[in-house]
């Protein structure tokens, strides 16, 4: 004998909201991606906002936030280095070497080279406001310029679990 439960919408007993899923269950998934037939270009020392950038709004405080990002390929052109970090509201949460290096997704050192990268960050909700993700590159002291390459894809996704 086989069970079956047909449902159009499940609602929380006092309010829509307040229906809680079992821990681990993915909640919503935010992306941004890229796929062009020019480069992004980066020639600050600052650090400067990509094109993936993503607002995502937590259905609950507590939850976990997987936030995942993919170089198809970067380009770090001349001398250099190329960097990347993760940026939250505005805000840089990605670790350093200790010094000035940020290899949230990847780096590039100071000769012409191409390669992919990726990056893996959690994030710990803190309320239910819209939260903005953003992957951030800089050159370091020197010249020329890194590039999220054309022809490559590249995402940032964020990936909301139940807690």
């Amino acid at each position: 004998m086989t069970s079956r439960l047909l449902v159009d919408k499940i609602e929380g007993k006092s309010t829509s909201g307040n229906v809680i899923m079992p821990a681990g269950h993915v909640l919503q998934v935010v992306r941004a991606s890229r796929n062009s037939t020019s480069h992004e270009s980066f020639s600050s020392t600052s650090f400067a906002t990509s094109s993936l950038s993503l607002s995502l709004t937590p259905k609950a405080s507590g939850n976990k936030v997987i936030v995942q990002c993919t170089i198809g390929m970067g380009a770090k052109r001349t001398n250099s280095e190329g960097m990347t970090a993760l940026y939250i509201d505005g805000s840089n949460v990605s670790s350093t070497d200790g010094g000035s290096g940020y290899y949230w997704c990847g780096y590039w050192d100071t000769s012409n080279n191409f390669h992919g990268a990726t990056g893996y960050y959690e994030y710990t909700t803190v309320d239910t406001n819209a939260h903005t993700f953003a992957l951030y590159c800089k050159i370091g002291s020197g010249s020329g310029n890194f590039d999220l390459h054309s022809g490559a894809s590249h995402a940032l996704v964020c990936t909301e679990v139940q807690v």
